[in-house]
């Protein structure tokens, strides 16, 4: 699964950064982003856009440390809809056991897990992939900013861990979260006192929270069957041939069993057939900008047992045939000259 974050968090670090002096078309082309695509603030982008953004930054700034000064002014803003459920819990512990449950709906570049132990409580920094500790420490300057704002305490962690070298002068680290700073370490965790779970938060709303998180909740069931449908499709169009691969032949592909596939694709209003006709529809038309393939040969590739039923399948998907809408194609791109 591809790590993302929320447009919201790009089109945060890019206002950051602008108020450093950075040009904010630049740092959209270093970073391979299309303003447009920021248009959404719940958005998912792909990670890999908002390390390059924080590398730019690293680089035009000279500064190791942006990840964690940039941690120091979020906003609620920051985690879009998650931050609005998280700004009208009431009590900090409320608010990070939402962050615990529904950050990778927002978030799926790392997550902080909420643990708790004996003597004290944590928040550990989990990942599927390395990131750069700009991240992470971003992610950790966040959580305690959020948490200072929104009980209106300027509390402070026992310890804080760090599994990478410091990035900077050490003391930096410690003036701002006010307590010990440990580098390379196990793990990433934020350690605090359990007391801390109690405070109350000024923008508390029961009925608010009760309404997002519902909310989020149904997102939550939704994900697994969402992944599935975009596994699906991705594998049928890496193996579309003939004859064409089976409901089994798919879940035995995504390591689940038939029932399980079925219930899936149901939650997303789909079937395994449709699934498979839309996998067609868009591999034939990137076959079709091939002029070197015969309709039949696209036929073929696509799992039909003759022509004329891809033929009519494509009169469906598009209105017109096969051949017609390749003339139609090279028509538009000045290809071919009537």
């Amino acid at each position: 699964m591809q790590a993302t974050v929320a447009a919201s968090l790009i089109s945060a670090l890019l206002d950051y950064l602008q108020t450093q002096g950075l040009k904010r078309s630049t740092l959209l082309q270093q970073a391979g982003l299309d303003s447009a695509a920021l248009a959404l603030p719940q958005r998912s982008i792909e990670a890999v856009h908002y390390e390059r953004l924080l590398a730019a930054g690293i680089a035009h700034l000279h500064n190791p440390l942006l990840g964690l000064e940039f941690g120091t002014t979020a906003q609620p803003e920051r985690w879009g809809r998650l931050g609005f459920l998280l700004r009208h819990s009431a009590t900090l512990g409320e608010a990070l056991s939402y962050q615990a449950r529904f950050a990778h709906l927002v978030n799926s570049i790392g997550e902080g897990r909420f643990v708790e132990r004996s003597d004290d409580v944590a928040i550990e920094w989990h990942s599927a992939d390395v990131v750069m500790p700009a991240v992470i420490e971003e992610a950790f300057a966040a959580w305690l900013c959020f948490a200072r704002w929104a009980s209106g305490r300027n509390e402070s962690p026992q310890c804080v861990e760090f599994s990478h070298r410091a990035q900077g002068d050490p003391a930096i680290y410690r003036e701002f979260f006010q307590c010990d700073v440990r580098f390379s370490c196990t793990t990433s965790q934020l350690c605090f006192d359990p007391g801390l779970l109690e405070l109350p938060l000024h923008g508390a709303d029961a009925q608010l929270t009760a309404y997002v998180s519902a909310e989020f909740d149904q997102k939550a069931r939704r994900a697994p069957s969402l992944e599935t449908l975009r596994q699906l499709q991705a594998w049928l169009l890496a193996t579309l041939c003939a004859p064409p691969p089976t409901l089994t032949d798919a879940a035995e592909a995504l390591q689940i069993n038939d029932r399980t596939l079925q219930h899936r694709l149901q939650t997303q209003n789909t079937t395994f057939r449709q699934s498979l006709d839309n996998a067609r529809h868009t591999l034939a038309l990137r076959l079709l900008a091939d002029a070197g393939l015969s309709i039949g040969d696209i036929s073929h590739r696509l799992g039909f047992s003759e022509q004329s039923a891809f033929q009519r399948a494509f009169k469906r998907w598009t209105g017109v045939t096969p051949l017609v809408w390749r003339r139609m194609r090279y028509q538009r791109t000045g290809l071919l000259n009537e």
